[in-house]
């Protein structure tokens, strides 16, 4: 992630429009933000960064650039203020100046407990529960980036959302809608019901049931390519909506309906979550 800065006639961002780089957090849990400074011309040039506050660093803030230098950016923790702070950061280099701009997110509240929400997702690994009601057995590596979790035993009849869940304790910045995503592994239903089914909920909300097997208004045909598409991606996924009421702890809950689901991974897009093959990193966990 970062933005790329080029040393020939054509420069981006403009010197008036600031490139902003992705929201810092100390509890972010993705690789560090960065700039790029290149050249596509033949001739080396000498750049430099300053950063307008002393507790936001580059790793390198001032060299030669022949072909292409990448600069991590740090924040100081112990030194930045609570809040959110736009910190400008001024590249020169080649007789041209670049702002880029690096928001930085401190929130004056520190959790105690739970996934922690950090550019706007919280991603949450299948057996990082915080509490398992019922009979689940974990199944290690079957996701695309961890073990995952199925409710036992896999000949249960089907069942009302009630006494077979997985709990997940977050913390959340956002309020208002947010859209919880659950990977779960490609299976098909072992009863002569309407399809395979899960449910999902936030706090003391009414579950939410999922059919993972229907696709709405398709044919056979249709169906066989949403099978093809997840079968080759080892996922299917679904989302929910669902609306938080408060900023702070909360708990997502998956509940158990037919005995064959496979979860993986619970994602909660809170507004920044960005496209990706594997899903976002697994987020920053404290306490338990």
């Amino acid at each position: 992630m970062g933005v790329a800065i080029d040393g020939s006639d054509q420069w981006w961002p403009s010197a008036t429009t600031p490139a902003v780089l992705p929201t810092f957090s100390r509890y972010q849990s993705q690789p560090r933000q960065y700039i790029e400074v290149f050249s596509r011309g033949a001739t080396a040039f000498d750049y430099r960064v300053t950063s307008a506050r002393p507790w936001v660093s580059v790793s390198r803030a001032r060299g030669t650039v022949d072909k292409e230098v990448r600069l991590e950016v740090t924040v100081d923790w112990r030194r930045a203020p609570k809040g959110t702070t736009r910190v400008p950061l001024t590249v020169t280099g080649a007789g041209r100046t670049v702002v880029v701009e690096a928001v930085v997110d401190n929130a004056a509240r520190r959790p105690s407990k739970g996934y922690v929400e950090a550019n706007g997702y919280v991603s949450i690994p299948a057996d990082g529960t915080s509490r398992v009601v019922g009979d689940w057995l974990r199944i290690p590596d079957i996701g695309r980036d961890g073990d995952g979790m199925r409710p036992a035993p896999v000949t249960a009849p089907r069942r009302e959302p009630g006494d077979q869940r997985l709990e997940y304790t977050v913390n959340l910045a956002t309020t208002g809608p947010v859209t919880v995503w659950v990977y779960l592994s490609p299976r098909n239903n072992v009863h002569y019901t309407d399809g395979l089914t899960y449910a999902v909920s936030l706090d003391g909300q009414p579950p939410q049931r999922v059919n993972v097997t229907t696709v709405t208004g398709a044919d056979d045909t249709a169906m066989n390519r949403q099978w093809e598409r997840n079968t080759s991606d080892n996922v299917n996924r679904t989302a929910t909506t669902h609306v938080v009421d408060r900023p702070g702890e909360h708990v997502v809950k998956v509940w158990a309906v037919d005995p064959t689901v496979v979860v993986q991974k619970v994602v909660i897009d809170t507004g920044g979550l960005a496209p990706s093959y594997l899903g976002p990193p697994h987020s920053t966990r404290v306490g338990r």
